[in-house]
């Protein structure tokens, strides 16, 4: 890691919640100015928030372009301990997604899709906004429920049905189908 980073006794990173809602109003920026610039440049700058995205989903949040300029502001500002700390895993799949949506608008981009294109970027843009403007996270969100339907022991062949029971490969709650 860059630098001595809080971690829990099982060894995973802490973050200072501060961190995500920072590194996702540099994002609004960016995105923002992209869909307004468009063309050339604003595909570029587009590129440029996939390249963050990517550093920080398989590099993980302590190597964060945004994140080390969060820390270096929290330093030189003297900002004091974090109000709270938060596992990296549910920022960090929220980067995953944010990444994925980025690839497909750059995907379309080079299809000939760029209206399409410029939609995928909307979308990133509006949940950086939401969570750099509310400190609502929807990628954390997604995370949280995956966590909770694993713990529930609901797997990828599982199925919830209308009435809340799960089915395994058509076999309703470990009885006959």
């Amino acid at each position: 890691m860059p630098q001595n980073l809080a971690t829990d006794a099982d060894g995973r990173l802490l973050i200072d919640v501060r961190g995500p809602r920072f590194g996702a109003a540099i994002t609004t920026v960016v995105l923002a100015t992209a869909l307004v610039v468009q063309g050339p440049v604003g595909i570029g700058l587009v590129a440029w928030q996939w390249v963050m995205f990517a550093i920080s989903t398989f590099a993980g949040l302590a190597w964060s372009p945004y994140g080390q300029v969060f820390r270096w502001v929290k330093r030189r500002f003297d900002l004091g301990p974090p109000p709270e700390v938060e596992h990296e895993g549910p920022p960090r799949f929220a980067q995953a997604c944010g990444f994925g949506v980025a690839t497909v608008a750059l995907a379309l981009f080079v299809s000939g899709f760029v209206v399409a294109g410029w939609i995928a970027v909307g979308v990133v843009l509006t949940l950086s906004m939401l969570l750099a403007v509310t400190g609502i996270c929807v990628g954390c969100e997604l995370y949280l429920v995956g966590q909770r339907l694993r713990a529930r022991g609901i797997g990828p062949s599982d199925r919830i049905t209308a009435d809340g029971a799960t089915t395994t490969h058509g076999v309703r709650d470990g009885g006959a189908a």
